[in-house]
């Protein structure tokens, strides 16, 4: 767990194609955000640590369960705690998992 850090609430829309704008590794932390996309715009960043997917806490979900939420729900609401100022993500352990990256990105019409 964190030591107590505030959350922030965001609901993220899609673009065109279907896709948040966004990347994520295993342990539901951001790994990129497209540069001005909705997710951005949204106030996601770099490092910042998924704690709920559609009022799912992330600790409870497998890594395809996780991701099939990201990429099947309509509406995809997530509760986040931010990044640090200089983009470190606010951890609970420490287990490096920066090369366990997934693409959230969907293709239009799966």
């Amino acid at each position: 767990m964190t030591n107590g850090w505030e959350t922030v609430d965001m609901t993220l829309r899609r673009n065109g194609l279907g896709q948040l704008g966004f990347h994520v590794k295993y342990d539901g932390t951001v790994a990129e955000v497209e540069d001005y996309g909705f997710a951005w715009q949204a106030g996601l960043r770099q490092g910042s640590r998924l704690v709920e997917i559609c009022k799912v806490a992330v600790v409870t979900l497998t890594h395809d369960q996780m991701i099939d939420l990201l990429r099947t729900s309509v509406t995809v609401k997530v509760v986040i705690i931010p990044p640090f100022e200089d983009g470190t993500p606010r951890r609970g352990r420490s287990r490096d998992t920066s090369a366990e990256i997934l693409d959230v990105r969907t293709v239009k019409g799966t």
